[in-house]
């Protein structure tokens, strides 16, 4: 089984389209589900060149509601959450706890939020996350408002919350070391592999623990055939040669375990 810990629905250029190639690229590349956020709820969008269209979270998450209850058993929603610029409302609440069983965590992009997770303004929103038991998938990269070392800091405050460092720190060549510091220094971190060699994520199951990095991949940001780039295709045929049971974790298990999910 192969899941996906870290996938989107935006106006790529159109929701309808980006959901056809999430379902299609599963059943082409044989990813069983896929964890599943709307990047149109940016607060301040960087790819501009598709015509991204900025809604609101609640609006964000009734879209990704519709189109998780159409697919429930390949599919599971996470809120993509706007801390800089909107408050947490009654009916944002009302939607999560009737829909709690289809929803599986928070989503926070702080470049795209212009908000480092250090602001008081993420303070309710680590208070939503405790109270729903959702870990919070958070981009991690080498800018000001997404430096892992931020997400250090709030996971050292909240060490009964779960945090997923999201790209282990997206940087240009293949140097993690800041994301693995953290990982060894904050147990309630985790990390996904979205555009992360597969080399990395082997280093993490082998040093720092067996159940503490999950393949993620940003699927469909590319297309219908983002899963195809040599860099996915590295997990898929385990080119690293991972013995089964790292590998099983890596690819399903550790995401299983994480987000609770039912499979």
């Amino acid at each position: 089984m192969i899941v996906d810990s870290h996938a989107h629905i935006a106006t790529w250029p159109t929701i309808r389209e980006s959901e056809g190639m999430i379902l299609e690229s599963q059943k082409r590349y044989g990813v069983a589900f896929s964890l599943v956020s709307d990047c149109d709820c940016s607060e301040y969008p960087s790819i501009t060149k598709w015509g991204l269209h900025k809604v609101d979270q609640i609006a964000g998450l009734k879209t990704v509601l519709k189109f998780v209850k159409e697919n429930p058993r390949k599919l599971g929603a996470l809120i993509w959450i706007n801390p800089h610029k909107e408050i947490l409302k009654p009916e944002l609440l009302t939607l999560i706890e009737k829909n709690r069983h289809l929803i599986y965590g928070l989503k926070l992009h702080p470049f795209e939020s212009r908000l480092k997770i250090t602001s008081p303004k993420m303070v309710p929103y680590l208070e939503l996350a405790r109270k729903y038991s959702l870990p919070i998938l958070v981009h991690t990269a080498e800018d000001r408002y997404s430096d892992v070392t931020l997400l250090g800091e709030v996971a050292a405050r909240y060490p009964d919350l779960t945090f997923i460092a999201a790209h282990l720190q997206l940087v240009c060549t293949d140097n993690h070391r800041s994301a693995l510091q953290v990982l060894k220094a904050h147990p309630n971190v985790y990390g996904d592999t979205a555009w992360v060699e597969m080399k990395t994520a082997k280093k993490v199951l082998e040093t720092i623990g067996e159940n503490r990095v999950m393949f993620g991949t940003d699927n469909p940001i590319d297309g219908i055939d983002t899963l195809n780039n040599p860099m996915y295709q590295a997990y898929f045929k385990n080119k690293v040669k991972l013995p089964g049971r790292l590998y099983h974790n890596l690819m399903s298990r550790n995401a299983i375990q994480v987000y609770q999910l039912p499979l």
